[in-house]
């Protein structure tokens, strides 16, 4: 069972109840990468090409990336400690390692576009950023009524919070980089932003699998959906507005709609805004699955569909 079961401990991969959970642990690791390999230099000269206005939003935005990413390492064992399915327990164990590893990928970015004095400032921008603080406690505040009162209810509302920050959240953070990289700026915080979405669409899958098992709630699950939305209008509004090349509030709004619908879709459920098209398709041809943003003979590349692509990932 998902949860409630008693199982022995032993995990079997070639007898599991959740054979899903098999194919998204294996899809997990046939993508491991390591942040210290991606190039950097770049950006520590492109940095210093960005406008006022871009460079604000940078700082946002990869301090909003490393805290929620740091979250997720002390998140998901509260999760997953109610999750008694041995496999899909393990697929937590495995995304707890790599969003510690995504960390890891902010890091990077911020030792080579922010100066050593400014770096501690960056990582505790929340607490002297009302703005950042109100985004951040949007999940966290969710995650610790759980941990404090963890009823079914709760449990649900986490996971899919959970699916919404792994699918939704996140998005608007890596499309800012897409667009800088467009232009040639931060390519290399681009190309690791590149490998993390990769990851949590992997992530994103888990977490469909596991509402799917819950049961679809469809009515709160939209209700839900509609709230995280207006919070990140909100967020994404005020931090991008019409001040990035390339972003503007309509296309932002658009662009969330889009995610949102998607999810929804994931889950089997009809759309939850009217159909839009994604008004960032040019920039994503560069990273989604199967796509590369570099010359495949010049670096590592980033394709999605490996030689170890594993059998049954459609079910995902």
């Amino acid at each position: 069972m998902l949860i409630g079961g008693k199982p022995s401990g032993i995990i079997n991969m070639n007898t599991v109840r959740h054979q899903w959970a098999v194919t998204t642990f294996n899809k997990m690791w046939s993508q491991f990468w390591q942040p210290q390999f991606v190039d950097m230099s770049s950006d520590k000269i492109t940095i210093n090409q960005l406008t006022k206005d871009e460079l604000s939003s940078h700082y946002d935005t990869i301090s909003f990336l490393a805290f929620m990413d740091s979250f997720q390492i002390n998140n998901l064992p509260n999760i997953f400690e109610y999750i008694t399915s041995p496999m899909v327990k393990s697929c937590g164990c495995v995304q707890e390692a790599f969003e510690a590893m995504h960390t890891q990928a902010y890091q990077y970015s911020i030792e080579a576009t922010v100066p050593a004095s400014l770096r501690d400032s960056i990582y505790d921008r929340w607490k002297d950023n009302p703005l950042l603080k109100s985004r951040i406690l949007t999940m966290t505040e969710i995650a610790e009524n759980f941990k404090s009162n963890p009823t079914l209810e709760n449990f649900y509302i986490v996971v899919l919070m959970n699916y919404i920050l792994e699918g939704f959240y996140f998005y608007q953070g890596f499309n800012y980089y897409d667009q800088l990289a467009h232009r040639g700026k931060l390519t290399g915080t681009a190309k690791q932003i590149d490998y993390i979405r990769r990851d949590e669409m992997v992530h994103r899958g888990l977490f469909v699998n596991i509402i799917k098992e819950l049961g679809v709630d469809d009515e709160l699950i939209s209700e839900v959906m509609k709230w995280a939305f207006k919070q990140e209008e909100s967020w994404n509004h005020k931090v991008y507005g019409d001040k990035i090349l390339g972003m503007s509030k309509k296309s932002q709004t658009q662009y969330g709609k889009y995610l949102i619908n998607d999810l929804a879709k994931l889950l089997g459920m009809g759309n939850v805004f009217e159909k839009v098209e994604n008004p960032y398709l040019h920039l994503e041809q560069s990273s989604k699955e199967g796509g590369s943003r570099e010359n495949f003979f010049e670096t590592t590349v980033t394709s999605y569909d490996t030689a170890g692509s594993i059998d049954g990932w459609d079910d995902l």
